[in-house]
């Protein structure tokens, strides 16, 4: 008895670890051959814990279920498929001769993937089932908050004073330094905008957690720090916040309310961008690269046409193994061989060794076909249809809603799926909807069911 309550107690100790230092994604790391994150090998850790103990395994829910076909069946599958029937992918090093590296092994690369599947699949179902999770769940939220609070600091010190991080030694920091963009601690805006969205809808909805006057301080912090990103994927966000009065009870006059302040504030910042002469800057992030990014793209000269020119070479490998995919992270062995026939006529950015999909559905479909791409559906699906039906139950549950609605938004241009920063609030949240419908008067539930 007193071995299960350490284990019980260790396997805790990791998943609320791997939910506190998720932002830490580039630093702090450790470089060995690839880049290795903390919180993966706390995840890695919680892989051998349930191998060891595979005989006392329960999976969270349906939603589990469905993760696993994803995460664990789907890939093998593909990765039998691409070991027998496709075989080393000698044009690949052909077309690429300084990929002869541990990095693009070809029989390394593939299997550290699979790897990463692996304990994305433990970490999100342990986080999902995790009943200590539930009973600290407002402390596990104000902690959450305040490191990201932490980051988002550090980010506006790097933007507006000195990034110290990127003069540590390169084992210890991934960081890419940028002059003008809110980073955090990840590699580029575009990864940092979806934990930093995150850390800003857990700060609105724990207000009650925090004295007043520190409450204003944190949310001006990551609300400063979310809009320096200069992300496309903001405008998605805005749009979302916005639909939330529609998508839970609220009285008419409120909704009319919010609708007419929402026109007044998007009124007084057009006339503000025409003021200080930042429309120009505006229409690049929000205009150009969204309009680039949603069309068939003829050039790579954005990112946004860069990231639509990925995926759609993507869903070109995916009809080319359709039913399995290359197997899990492999199709940037393919690439390469579509880089000219995409009706690209002027080029900026071209692929790289490294290049894959830049966006999870087609990158999914390359990589596992229709068996990976159903079974994704399924995943995300359960996950979005629990939290919809639950949706008016708390208000924790529409935060969820509204974070996954992002989250599924910033997978458009995102990738790979085996990251696990996609992942781990997802996860909390059906943590907190199963304990919810099973324990209505646990301790931390009552401040809401007060407050609907």
């Amino acid at each position: 008895m007193t071995a299960l309550i350490k284990e019980r107690n260790f396997k805790d100790s990791i998943v609320v670890l791997m939910l506190l230092l998720i932002g830490f994604q580039s630093f702090p790391i450790i470089k060995v051959g690839g880049v290795f994150k903390i919180y993966e090998l706390l995840a890695l850790t919680l892989l051998f814990i349930e191998m060891a103990c595979i005989d006392k395994f329960k999976f969270a829910n349906s939603t589990s279920i469905a993760a696993c076909c994803f995460f664990v069946v789907s890939p093998l599958i593909s990765y039998f498929y691409s070991n027998i029937f496709l075989g080393y992918p000698s044009g690949f090093f052909h077309h690429y001769p300084d990929a002869e590296s541990f990095k693009f092994n070809y029989y390394v690369f593939p299997f550290l993937q699979l790897i990463y599947m692996f304990f994305n699949f433990t970490a999100f179902n342990a986080i999902a089932i995790s009943k200590y999770i539930y009973e600290h769940f407002e402390k596990i939220l104000k902690d959450i908050v305040l490191i990201g609070t932490f980051i988002a600091f550090c980010s506006l010190f790097a933007l507006f004073v000195k990034d110290v991080i990127i003069l540590l030694p390169s084992f210890i920091q991934n960081k890419t330094y940028y002059d003008f963009r809110s980073s955090g601690f990840s590699q580029e805006p575009s990864f940092y905008i979806l934990y930093q969205a995150w850390i800003c809808l857990i700060g609105g909805y724990t207000r009650h957690l925090f004295k007043k006057n520190s409450w204003y301080l944190i949310m001006a912090i990551n609300i400063l720090s979310l809009l320096l990103t200069f992300s496309t994927a903001m405008f998605g966000f805005t749009l979302i916040l916005a639909s939330a009065v529609f998508l839970f009870k609220t009285p008419f006059k409120i909704k009319m309310g919010i609708v007419v302040t929402i026109a007044i504030l998007f009124t007084l910042g057009y006339l503000a961008l025409l003021y200080f002469d930042l429309y120009p800057l505006f229409e690049y992030i929000f205009v150009s690269k969204l309009s680039g990014f949603f069309s068939v793209p003829e050039t790579t000269t954005d990112s946004g046409s860069y990231r639509s020119y990925t995926s759609s070479i993507g869903i070109k490998i995916f009809k080319d193994h359709w039913v399995t995919g290359v197997g899990v992270g492999n199709s940037i062995y393919y690439m390469y061989i579509y880089e000219f026939k995409m009706g690209i006529r002027e080029f900026g950015e071209m692929l790289s060794p490294g290049t894959f999909p830049q966006n999870s559905f087609s990158s999914v479909l390359a990589d596992q076909g229709v068996i990976g791409g159903l079974s994704f559906l399924a995943f995300l699906g359960g996950a979005l249809r629990k939290f919809w039906i639950n949706r008016n139950k708390s208000r924790y549950n529409q935060m969820f809603l509204l974070g996954t609605l992002f989250n599924f938004l910033a997978m458009l241009s995102i990738a790979p799926t085996y990251s696990l920063y996609l992942w781990v609030f997802i996860a909390l949240g059906l943590c907190y909807i199963k304990y919810y419908n099973d324990l209505p008067d646990s301790k931390g539930n009552g401040y809401f069911q007060n407050n609907l």
